[in-house]
């Protein structure tokens, strides 16, 4: 059957709620400079920007969609993307239709097209929707059934909430290379966190120089980058004490400090207790207050 014909909807979808005719999607990886379009969509496309820096023009509007950004895109679009021009981009996407939308859902032309900071649980979804779709392998060949409605539902539904929410000004928030520079702290973090870093290495790979970095992490209302870093390393230590039975000295190593002594005087002096006292206080519920903004958690694996 061909991708974009229309199967009967299924016996098993709830009037008033909407009726997937198929679903289908993947992960995808461009070589540097490439592009995809101009195209005109004849379906529903779900768009995560998992690597690399996109241009995203759509009916002749231009928008940067860094890693991180949701677009929701409609039929009838005419659109162009534009990949990272200085390294490889990595995107997962969705295909689907629609026989009727939800009832309770605002007409198409009223939905925001992408979300460069969405709610992290609405990632999680469309994480879990792209694996459930890629542990189906006859899509789109069959209609779906009544858990796929109900989970690209539940998607779309939290989407549009966020309409409700004021819109944060990204690219004013959060400059190109000061996103290049945290991505790659937390990837270091997850992979390496005992590698040694200099200043010089973390501004090659936000492609700026030393002093350039250190003006936009002012200007972004950051510490020093180098600082950034170790506030990283320190907020994933809160985490490894809250939710892991490792002991103080393992947490410092998993968050890259070789010495457990200087790693407990580091972070008294952050926190104002040692993390002893710190483990106690999080199993009766007291939560300190975040270093960083609550979005830099500990990165989640794709």
């Amino acid at each position: 059957m061909d991708k974009m014909s229309t199967p009967s909807p299924n016996l098993n979808q709830v009037p008033g709620e909407p009726a997937l005719t198929y679903l289908y999607g993947g992960i995808v990886t461009y070589r540097p400079g490439e592009s995809l379009g101009p195209r005109q969509l004849s379906d529903y496309e779900l768009v995560y920007i998992i690597e690399g820096q996109v241009t995203y023009i759509c009916n002749g509007q231009r928008h940067e969609a860094p890693p991180g950004t949701l677009i929701l895109a409609r039929p009838g679009f005419r659109e162009h993307y534009i990949w990272d021009p200085k390294r490889p981009t990595r995107h997962a996407y969705l295909h689907f239709n629609l026989l009727r939308l939800a009832a309770d859902w605002p007409v198409c032309s009223h939905w925001p097209l992408l979300r460069r900071q969405p709610d992290p649980g609405l990632t999680s979804l469309f994480r879990f929707i792209l694996q459930w779709v890629r542990d189906h392998p006859e899509y789109p060949a069959i209609t779906p059934g009544f858990e796929e409605n109900r989970l690209l539902a539940a998607f779309i539904t939290i989407y549009l909430k966020e309409m409700e929410l004021p819109e944060k000004d990204f690219d004013c928030q959060r400059p190109v290379p000061v996103m290049r520079a945290l991505k790659w702290m937390r990837e270091l973090l997850d992979e390496e966190p005992h590698r040694q870093v200099m200043l010089s290495e973390l501004a090659a790979h936000a492609g700026v120089t030393d002093k350039h970095l250190c003006r936009l992490f002012r200007a972004s209302s950051f510490p020093s980058p180098m600082r950034t870093l170790m506030m990283l390393r320190l907020q994933l230590s809160v985490t490894l004490l809250a939710r892991s039975n490792l002991s103080v000295k393992e947490i410092a190593d998993r968050c890259g400090f070789e010495n457990p002594l200087y790693f407990t005087r580091t972070f008294s002096k952050a926190y104002g207790r040692p993390p002893t006292r710190m483990r106690g206080e999080l199993a009766r519920g007291h939560i300190p207050a975040a270093l960083l903004p609550s979005d830099l958690a500990p990165r989640v694996h794709w």
